[in-house]
């Protein structure tokens, strides 16, 4: 069955579902209007019969059956509130499967244009890589899962870990469901939350209220109890004022470090208190003791710790500092004890603790919900296949791809091809015309390698690959605030791929050079290409590169590892026709002349010029 069929089963079970309890809470409503209607006609006939006893009895059981009716009132509420989080949930999927991408959150991540291959290759922007998987509730799990993007692992033990991580995730849809809505548990919008807020809380708390002073307060408050209870019956005269009015001086000398305190801690409650209930979740989740996710939560499912137990307790604080919040319950509250020590006594002595435990228990819930996005990318294309990751492939291909496609492309306009590198072939020369396809097949090798190495599957029926550190040269463009032209800008990016390539590091460059100096003239072009190629060939790199000029290909017959490889066209009824399939060998033909003549403009054919 397709993803799609199953999404669209799932909005209209839940559809149906929600349209179920919603005829239910309207009746509820009606039923609880009802009993406080009753209610009111026994007041009224109480007052008539003068039967007080009889009309507060019935009051009594009417009220009763009132605040059963609201109790499962709300858990019907409850429900309706999360199958339509839930329907947000599979909409999201089936706009993230049909690439609408107005329907799809942008991502948080800005990342810097200068990355060598972010930009190029639509890692981050409006219709990237990064917005199509990003189903992160959290900042930091959205940080990370584009630094596993951008930077990605090169070890290969840490590429199939995440790998087993992500083909894990991908069979617990209830766990990934539930991540999400923890982050729809404000209002039905990803709103994502941001950890280090409460961590740096935390971590940068300096307020300290010394235990001595504590101490002082808090026996202060017994001598004034006692005091004023022996006055009360006679034994001593009215001590109790002096006592008291010295607990007021003690008290109000450490208020700005009470408030400061508090009001740090309160404005955090909601926040806690989402993290609470979804460590909770974690926490009972039952895990195969051999499953890797095991591994993963292993602190927040560690039974001495209980993160969600102790996230309560510091709840249950945080709503006793509400308490004292409204200026007249902070006077009730304080007038005879010392509410405000004793609480920010018990607060101070977690704090220590849940700086380091909550570091640790939020570290694992960001990973977690990094990988959630990947396998949940995962569980919706489930005719992606993960790829091979080997070390060492001397005896095999460096690169070698089966049915390999952009991942940014519907399904119905992608293009698949099988393709490969070895060692004999380094260099991979594409031409051909102009649409026709290298460039979308230049990111389609990087976009996949992307995802190959954050251990995501690939848009591909096989992929076996080295590991590469990624170079691109595709999308190039000029800077008015450096003073750059397009040529100059591209000189630059093409001389940091031979800065990467010559750099003393163990993992060899793989790099992707789109219409290599279009931003030239074509004499220089030819020169300057020519002289680039014949530099790449003499290093330890692979890559591909596509030009225009179809005299580079000669290039093969000087450099021993470079191999041909084109993308063509056809003219079918007086229209350009691409099949985008890349064949083996220079490109035969051009179309630069045949798109103008198509599109009206004057052409001199004798010549092969554009008539002025």
């Amino acid at each position: 069955m397709q993803k799609l069929t199953i999404i669209e089963r799932q909005l209209n079970r839940i559809s149906n579902k929600t349209k179920l309890l919603e005829k239910q809470s309207n009746k509820f409503s009606w039923y609880r209007l009802a009993s406080i209607i009753i209610a009111l006609v026994f007041g009224v006939l109480a007052l008539i019969y003068s039967s007080n006893l009889l009309a507060g009895i019935a009051i009594g059981i009417v009220l009763f059956i009132f605040g059963t009716l609201s109790f499962f009132h709300g858990r019907i509420k409850n429900a309706i509130s999360r199958f339509e989080k839930l329907f947000f949930i599979y909409t999201l999927n089936k706009n993230r499967l049909g690439l609408n991408w107005n329907e799809i959150p942008e991502s948080n991540f800005n990342a810097d244009g200068k990355h060598p291959y972010g930009f190029d290759l639509d890692i981050y922007g409006t219709a990237s890589l990064l917005r199509l998987i990003d189903q992160t509730t959290t900042l930091s799990a959205s940080k990370r899962l584009s630094d596993w993007l951008l930077q990605p692992g090169l070890e290969p033990e840490e590429i199939l870990e995440r790998q087993h991580f992500v083909k894990a995730l991908k069979k617990k849809t209830t766990l990934r469901n539930r991540i999400l809505l923890f982050g729809l548990s404000v209002k039905s919008t990803l709103q994502k939350t941001d950890t280090t807020i409460l961590q740096n809380w935390f971590k940068n708390n300096k307020i300290k209220i010394s235990g001595w002073y504590n101490a002082l307060v808090s026996v202060t408050a017994i001598f004034n109890i006692a005091l004023f209870l022996l006055h009360q019956v006679q034994w001593l005269k009215a001590y109790w004022i002096y006592t008291f009015l010295f607990y007021i001086v003690l008290h109000l000398v450490g208020q700005l470090k009470i408030n400061a305190l508090f009001s740090g801690i309160f404005n955090l409650a909601d926040d806690i208190r989402r993290y609470e209930r979804i460590l909770h979740y974690i926490e009972q989740f039952h895990f195969q003791a051999t499953s890797s996710l095991s591994n993963l939560v292993k602190k927040i499912q560690d039974k001495d710790s209980r993160p969600s137990k102790q996230l309560k307790r510091l709840n249950m604080l945080i709503s006793a500092i509400g308490l004292r919040m409204n200026p007249v319950m902070a006077v009730i509250l304080n007038v005879a004890v010392p509410w405000d020590y004793f609480i920010a006594g018990m607060l101070q002595k977690r704090i220590p603790h849940l700086n380091t435990a909550l570091n640790e228990w939020l570290d694992e819930f960001v990973t977690l919900d990094a990988f959630s996005s990947l396998a949940q990318f995962a569980w919706l294309h489930d005719n992606y296949t993960f790829p091979q990751i080997n070390p060492n492939l001397e005896t095999q291909p460096d690169f070698e791809a089966a049915s390999i496609g952009h991942p940014l492309l519907h399904s119905q306009n992608r293009k698949s091809n099988t393709f490969k590198i070895d060692k004999n072939n380094h260099l991979t020369l594409i031409t051909g015309s102009n649409m026709s396809g290298k460039s979308t097949f230049l990111r389609t090798i990087g976009l996949n390698l992307v995802l190959a190495y954050a251990g995501a599957p690939v848009c591909a029926e096989k992929l076996n690959t080295k590991i590469f550190r990624i170079q691109s040269c595709i999308r190039i463009s000029d800077s008015l605030s450096e003073g750059l032209s397009y040529f100059y800008a591209e000189v630059r990016r093409l001389k940091q791929i031979l800065n990467a390539i010559d750099e003393n590091n163990s993992l060899p460059v793989l790099f992707l050079v789109d219409e290599i100096f279009k931003g030239t003239n074509n004499r220089e072009r030819l020169i300057g290409s020519r002289a680039y190629i014949k530099e790449l060939s003499k290093k330890s790199a692979i890559g591909i590169i596509s030009t225009h000029d179809l005299e580079l290909a000669h290039l093969d017959r000087e450099i021993s590892n470079l191999q041909n490889f084109h993308f063509k066209e056809d003219i079918v009824n007086g229209k350009m026709h691409f099949d985008y399939t890349i064949n083996v060998g220079p490109s035969p033909t051009t179309n630069a002349l045949k798109i103008m003549e198509l599109e009206g403009l004057p052409v001199d054919k004798k010549h092969n010029t554009v008539v002025s």
